[in-house]
């Protein structure tokens, strides 16, 4: 495990520095042992530390804590996905567990921003499903004829309105679905943080190097120190297959984001002043584009099969350069210098989008591949795999348990090659959406 490449994340660049706490630097004894400091592994510890407050808990995090993914992502807390549910009975009923999970992922991430008073930005503006294309019109009302199937509230809205809702011609149709919420990823990280227990000992900057199963115990080193735990959780989801567990069922996939200086009064105006929204694309590998609360403008239109330790500056400047493309197409009056940070972050994405939730070993447990969906499926993984590792069952857990399992992937370097052909197609496909 190795530190984020970059870190220009502008969710994170926004908030104080957090001095980190210190590295792994000595041989300890651990009854459960975390690795991986996200969403999903803070999940957990808070609730080990709940269930077992007698138990030593430790986390390992390679980088700082609630830094990674966790905070690097978009924002978007989903109820409702685009891209399934319309196309036979299996897949309404697929599309069915689907919503009532992410439902559930949305209230557990509520429970915790309320009972901890969390400030981060939190926004039940719902989200658009939007497109330029007249091809992608049938794929929306596909979508709002599943969601009135379900009783979901939402809105199909077309050009003239889409654009008043927007403060863009660009999109000539869009379904508003109003479940969804905006928020600030990094801040709701950070709460996680700043909210573990006492009993919690969290050990940030401090990488797995290797680990491995001895006489009912796991040896986990790390450059300075090393971790002999009863029980270990899994929870790093981009990097589980460089854990050496999964690779067979999960792929990682780096994304690139960039957010602009805050529009100026008179810009703000010039789009007719509308309130906070997000759109996601209805064509795959179309951009996901939102205007914050504070009159910023994030762009996401890029997803690779690339190793982002080896994402430099000037592979993020170049992608800066496509993030900038996308925004004119929709703001064309923005100046070359609007975008103030760019960066990159991991996901994880399974052949059928489906997530890993199991028992690997005797104490050996783990969760991740939320194949876009990591703010509130990441945060109820990670509770559920506490009451998991305990030996206790939950309704939760059933719902979790009762989805399909990720299909089998074929080896690398095969599967390399085979995502970024479909990744490069996609592109192709999306040029006029990105």
């Amino acid at each position: 495990m190795l530190p984020n490449n970059d870190n220009t994340c502008g969710w994170l660049t926004s908030l104080p520095n957090r001095p980190a706490n210190p590295t792994l630097s000595a041989d300890i004894f651990a009854d459960w042992l975390i690795i991986g400091a996200g969403y999903t592994g803070l999940s957990a510890a808070r609730k080990l530390a709940q269930l077992q407050p007698l138990d030593r808990i430790v986390i390992l995090e390679a980088n700082k804590a609630g830094e990674g993914a966790s905070a690097r992502n978009s924002g978007y807390l989903v109820d409702s996905t685009l891209n399934d549910g319309h196309l036979s009975d299996a897949g309404l009923e697929n599309f069915k567990q689907k919503y009532e999970l992410n439902k559930l992922a949305m209230d557990t991430v509520r429970e915790f921003v309320n009972e901890h008073r969390v400030d981060c930005d939190w926004n039940e503006s719902g989200k658009f499903h939007a497109t330029s294309l007249e091809k992608n019109e049938e794929k929306l009302l596909n979508f709002s004829s599943t969601l009135t199937n379900f009783g979901i509230p939402h809105d199909v809205i077309f050009a003239e309105e889409l654009s008043r809702r927007l403060g863009t011609v660009y999109y000539r149709a869009a379904v508003r679905t109003t479940g969804g919420v905006l928020l600030q990823p990094a801040k709701l990280a950070r709460a996680m943080v700043e909210r573990l227990p006492l009993s919690v000992e969290l050990f940030e900057q401090t990488p797995v190097t290797t680990w491995h199963k001895s006489e009912g115990s796991f040896n986990v080193a790390t450059p300075k120190g090393s971790v002999r735990a009863k029980n270990v959780l899994l929870c790093t989801n981009g990097f589980l297959p460089s854990l050496g567990v999964v690779a067979d069922r999960a792929f990682p996939l780096t994304l690139t984001a960039s957010l602009t200086r805050p529009l100026t009064d008179e810009e703000f105006e010039t789009i007719g002043s509308p309130g906070e929204w997000g759109v996601l694309s209805a064509q795959a590998m179309g951009a996901t584009v939102r205007l914050t609360g504070d009159r910023r403008i994030m762009i996401r239109n890029t997803a690779e099969a690339y190793n982002p330790i080896n994402m430099t500056a000037d592979t993020l400047a170049k992608r800066r350069q496509i993030h900038f493309q996308g925004l004119l197409r929709r703001f064309p009056f923005l100046p070359p210098n609007a975008i103030e940070t760019t960066w990159s972050g991991v996901t994880c994405i399974s052949g059928n989008s489906a997530n890993i939730f199991e028992k690997l070993d005797d104490g050996l447990f783990v969760a991740g591949c939320y194949n876009g969906g990591g703010i509130g499926l990441a945060t109820l993984f990670g509770e559920q795999l506490a009451f998991k590792a305990i030996g206790e069952s939950t309704r939760a857990m059933e719902k979790i348990e009762a989805r399909p399992q990720p299909n089998w992937l074929p080896p690398q370097p095969f599967l390399r090659w085979g995502v970024k052909a479909r990744l490069m197609r996609d592109r192709v496909l999306a040029t006029k959406e990105r």
